[in-house]
């Protein structure tokens, strides 16, 4: 897989490169980038990738060729950060909940029912646990550019609704192959069925799985209606978007071009934490026939999970949670 993403890649950059005007070849060519990101269309990932594009396409001097690759077809998210990793590709826009599975200090993201609201995980993730966090992304090869919005993940499922964390016992549900993401379902009742994306919308359909949970916008850009009844707004985790680089790309760069990288990243972050698809995407989920159970008493759930707290304050630190809890 590794080795067919490469080719990808080093495809799309010939032809982005027999693209730039002959004229430049006697001055410094652009840095030719690929940057790949896993979701379907109209889904915060895309939009994060086209800002942080448009930002680096619009330098003086076009110090950059960017090749941005979208879609199942290069592989899985783990597959693409594996890439990210060994240099076969530049810079990766994925789910944080994915990337702690490398960097698990980022795991203290994933914690359930941490984030008050959007505005206080932006607060967070922009602030000096971020900064913290983003200095472990080093010895993975890696570089944290930034960090931005997919949004809160709510359950869905094909049995029933679910109103209550009872309603969750023995259904089979999908999660990120994480083991925080792991254990607050099991805490739940729930059967946990850790799965790759691309796989999940075929189990949902052929019965293997019962449920999934993911943001509105993945649900919606996903089809999901077609294969789920019900929808949960249950807001159980917060989902980061992570902008990250290849370290040894990075730091070949020039401390410029270094900057402008970030800038850019910094700029796809934030497209996607003033996006706005919830509303638009659940009308699309309604019109597709789904019911959606929107009035959740969020802290029955959180109750549910609380027997968890003492292992997340054993692997991430007592002080670091309640900094992140206390955080305006």
């Amino acid at each position: 897989m590794r080795r067919r993403l490469r080719g990808y890649l080093i495809g799309g950059a010939l032809m982005a490169a027999s693209a730039l005007p002959s004229a430049n070849s006697a001055l410094a060519s652009p840095r030719l980038l690929s940057v790949v990101f896993n979701s379907q269309v109209q889904n915060p990932q895309q939009l994060g990738a086209d800002a942080f594009r448009q930002k680096l396409m619009a330098l003086d001097g076009k110090r950059f060729a960017v090749d941005e690759r979208a879609g199942n077809a290069l592989g899985s998210e783990a597959t693409i950060l594996t890439g990210t990793r060994s240099g076969a590709v530049d810079v990766a826009v994925l789910s944080g909940g994915i990337v702690s599975n490398i960097v698990p200090e980022l795991s203290v993201f994933d914690i359930p029912f941490l984030f008050r609201d959007v505005a206080h995980a932006k607060a967070v993730m922009q602030g000096p646990v971020a900064t913290k966090v983003a200095a472990k992304f080093a010895d993975k090869g890696l570089v944290l550019l930034a960090l931005g919005k997919q949004g809160f993940r709510n359950l869905t499922n094909s049995k029933r609704p679910v109103r209550t964390p009872e309603d969750i016992k023995g259904l089979k549900i999908r999660v990120i192959p994480n083991e925080t993401y792991k254990m607050t379902f099991q805490a739940l009742g729930a059967d946990v069925k850790p799965m790759d994306f691309p796989l999940v919308y075929a189990a949902l359909k052929d019965g293997r799985l019962d449920g999934q949970e993911n943001p509105v916008p993945t649900i919606a850009s996903s089809r999901f209606q077609e294969v789920q009844k019900y929808l949960t707004m249950t807001g159980h985790f917060f989902a980061p978007i992570v902008f990250v680089a290849n370290r040894t790309m990075f730091e070949q760069l020039d401390p410029a071009d270094q900057q402008a990288l970030i800038a850019a990243a910094k700029a796809g972050a934030e497209a996607t934490w003033q996006s706005q698809m919830d509303a638009e995407k659940l009308d699309e989920l309604r019109k597709g026939g789904m019911e959606i159970i929107e009035k959740v008493d969020r802290q029955a759930f959180a109750d549910a999970v609380k027997p968890l707290e003492p292992e997340f304050e054993k692997r991430f630190g007592k002080e670091l949670i309640a900094a992140i809890r206390s955080t305006q």
